[in-house]
């Protein structure tokens, strides 16, 4: 064994790991759990890695088993370094030890005051068995004694491991303890070990990526708050000073103290372990550690994966605690206000759109029984959609489905629903080009333009029914239109009969939860949702901006110390939207008041509510590139037989122009305001595009695609009756919208019967207009 050296030393000339520039660095909770024994968490253990470099720091219990599970073999770890010597800590290190003499590197042996006593200890004690499984292989425990080196140190001291820069402090607990700072290629993590408040700690883990921290504190379900040695609820305490004289000396942190340092050190993500054997109530822990910190909140896991993904913008772990994860929308082509352009970087034009971000992105797997499960979501989905029925007739069907064993089929809900949609998809008007859904999973039909449907009737209702009325009076469910790309609200009746109206629905089951916010107030001008992991502006940008001004509003607003602020794509934007409130019904916009929103004069002269741009385009028209998707957080309006009126309800998801003038345009009349509000978001687990992609486009199959019928317009031609539409009739779908219409707006509402905004063959005139 290699002479012991005292004070700061330099260790990258002895060991032998080396990192190459391109490799992550990242870390892998081994073991998240405590001395108490938790057969679903092993004890405490972190590996820190870059390439072929594995530092592993603690050996609790279970340790082994775990680097098993990734790989990793004991014999390959090129270091092996301890906070503190608890037994929770250290207490497979003689297994591991021996393993690692056993093999053929060369490792280091790296802890507080005893870390050379416990190894000299352990070596002597299992001499004769190390020589006996040496000798195996002809070797020698004297050769393999020079193969490793152990040092005692004090904190303090710095040192590299390959490439991989390693400060250290020492930090209160109940015996000596160090902390640990791992710098390489821009990307840094920091483990603290066990500790109570520590003064230095904030200036050391400064900025960042992970802070992997002591989880003392933490609410327990049942609303029990554990303080492991004070035996009382965490209220916070000061400066990590027990408020109760008589209790006795702290040993872990609180959940005030904890976020407090990590606010301080404006760490990017604070990540949580060393869990008891009870269950966490994550909603209400979250609470307390939102009073000091806004950022990124992980309740770490065995296996849980962190790495950084952007020098600037937040990392993403493989295991952040939400409830409702976003996925990404698939789009991954860059747009300008009307075209395609090539990646932009950071301060270029047209930055910060919905391509320049990477969130969870979709997968999907087909159980091969009927079923698709979403592995983001953990929603399981019906693989095709209903027969079209009306609201109630999918009630009544869902009671009896029985679909792959299961029987605990539900409708969707909007939120449900639109964690589908793909806006790599494309429309020009009434006609489908490419679907808004991966149909290599779902089943999209088309509208049947045999019947007089138009290739766009195909939406997909929801269990979500909007809380005022659209159209003046028309009781509304909301929908999703995946071969348009929008949310609309669709009357339930048929305004002129009252019959039921039909759509198709698509029945889904498992992750109750999914749709559901926890808005938390950080009490700094930001709202943090713990249910998708997004902090949002909690204001708004009190004015109207076309689309690429909102672009930049967002990537230079600073707010609450954070600069990595974005755009929210379409998904993101609409997972706020509160669809129990309308400024009819509740006299707001469709959020929760927690959220400050400016209010407008709308084209009607009312009091109302903004719409607000996502950094996503959508493919529509002539020009496809040329709009952007929008959410309207107040009424959806647009200009039917003269009148403007709410015609598809707060909550909606339809598109604008991107630039322009504001125009009312579409079958519904739809307001085009150009200029629409922004709320900015950051954090989730999230990538900065850095290279050109190709977009995963879905195709309609040769069975749904169907083609224009023509027979349908040939046979207009017979009677007096269908010349009137033939004649009007622009694009061949059997029916005249107001935009085709020659007439005046009265007279088009007098044609149109039930009111639905089109003429069709029953309504149209029979022959030439009465003389007067």
């Amino acid at each position: 064994m290699r002479d012991i050296i005292a004070g700061l030393f330099l260790l990258s000339a002895v060991l032998t790991s080396s990192v190459k520039a391109e490799e992550q660095l990242t870390a892998t909770i081994i073991g998240s759990g405590s001395p108490i024994y938790n057969e679903n968490r092993a004890s405490a253990s972190v590996l820190v890695s870059a390439g072929d470099t594995h530092i592993l720091v603690d050996m609790g219990n279970g340790a082994q088993a775990n680097l098993d599970k990734l790989g990793i073999e004991v014999r390959d770890l090129s270091n092996l370094l301890f906070t503190h010597h608890h037994l929770d800590h250290n207490e497979e290190f003689v297994p591991i030890f021996i393993r690692s003499l056993l093999g053929r590197n060369n490792f280091t042996i790296i802890g507080p005051p005893n870390t050379v006593k416990l190894t000299e200890a352990n070596l002597a004690l299992y001499k004769e068995d190390i020589s006996y499984r040496l000798s195996k292989s002809q070797r020698t425990l004297a050769e393999r004694q020079k193969a490793f080196d152990v040092r005692d140190i004090q904190g303090g001291e710095s040192f590299n491991i390959g490439d991989i820069s390693v400060n250290t402090i020492q930090v209160p607990h109940t015996i000596h303890t160090i902390a640990y700072r791992f710098d390489y290629n821009d990307q840094s993590i920091v483990i603290t070990g066990d500790l109570t408040y520590s003064e230095t700690l904030p200036a050391f883990a400064k900025d960042v990526d992970f802070m992997i921290i002591d989880s003392g504190g933490m609410i327990m379900t049942g609303g029990r708050g554990i303080n492991r040695n004070t035996k009382k609820s965490s209220g916070g305490s000061e400066r990590g000073k027990s408020k109760n004289k008589s209790s006795r000396t702290r040993a872990h942190l609180d959940l005030a103290d904890s976020s407090s340092m990590a606010k301080q050190a404006k760490v990017k993500n604070l990540v949580y372990t060393h869990f008891n054997a009870d269950a966490v109530d994550t909603d209400a822990s979250l609470k307390k550690i939102r009073k000091n910190y806004s950022g990124t909140v992980i309740f770490a896991e065995d296996l849980t994966v962190l790495k950084k993904a952007d020098n600037k913008h937040t990392a993403s772990a493989s295991n952040i605690n939400v409830s409702y994860p976003i996925v990404d929308t698939g789009q991954k082509t860059f747009y300008s206000n009307d075209g395609v352009i090539s990646l932009p970087t950071e301060g270029d034009d047209f930055f910060g759109q919905d391509g320049s971000y990477i969130i969870n992105e979709p997968s999907y797997t087909d159980n091969q029984d009927g079923t698709i499960t979403d592995n983001v979501t953990g929603l399981m989905w019906h693989k095709d959609l209903s027969d079209k029925l009306s609201y109630k007739e999918a009630l009544d069907k869902i009671q009896g489905l029985e679909l792959a064993g299961h029987t605990d089929w539900r409708i969707a809900t909007l939120k449900e629903l639109y964690s589908l949609i793909q806006f790599t998809g494309a429309v020009k008007g009434e006609k489908a080009i490419t679907p808004f859904i991966d149909t290599k999973y779902f089943e999209q039909p088309l509208g049947d333009t045999s019947q007089g449907e138009r290739e766009i009737d195909a939406q997909v209702w929801s269990s979500t029914e909007y809380v005022a009325k659209t159209m003046k009076n028309d009781e509304t469910v909301f929908g999703v239109n995946f071969v348009d790309g929008r949310i609309k609200g669709y009357p339930k009746y048929n305004p002129r009969t009252r019959a039921p109206n039909k759509m198709y629905f698509r029945f889904v089951r498992d992750n109750n939860a999914y749709g559901e916010n926890n808005f938390v107030d950080n009490g700094d001008g930001t709202i943090t949702d713990a249910a998708t992991g997004l902090t949002w502006q909690q204001a708004d940008s009190n004015e109207g901006l076309n689309w690429q001004s909102a672009l930049e509003y967002t990537e230079n607003l600073s707010l609450a110390g954070h600069d990595d602020w974005r755009l929210p794509n379409a998904k993101e934007l609409q997972s706020i939207v509160d669809y129990t409130r309308s400024p009819a019904t509740s006299g707001s916009a469709a959020i929760n008041p927690i959220f400050q929103t400016s209010s407008i004069i709308n084209e009607a002269d009312e009091k109302d509510y903004p719409y607000y741009w996502s950094s996503t385009t959508h493919l529509d028209g002539p020009i496809p590139e040329k709009n952007a998707v929008y959410i309207a957080f107040g009424k959806a309006l647009g200009e039917m037989h003269g009148s403007i009126m709410d015609v598809h309800g707060a909550g909606a998801q339809r598109s604008d122009s991107k630039t322009g003038e504001p125009i009312s345009r579409g079958p519904q009349g739809d307001m085009i305001r150009v200029k629409n509000y922004v709320r900015s978001v950051r954090g989730g687990s999230i990538e900065v595009t850095t290279t050109a992609s190709t977009e995963n486009i879905s195709q309609y199959s040769v069975s749904a695609k169907k083609e224009p019928q023509l027979t349908n317009k040939k046979q207009l031609s017979s009677s007096g009756q269908n010349k009137f539409i033939n004649r009007l009739d622009k694009n061949g779908d059997g029916k005249i919208s107001s935009s085709e219409f020659k007439g005046g707006a009265n007279h088009f509402k007098h044609i149109d019967k039930n009111n639905d905004g089109y003429i069709t063959v029953d309504e149209a005139p029979t022959g030439p207009p009465k003389q007067r």
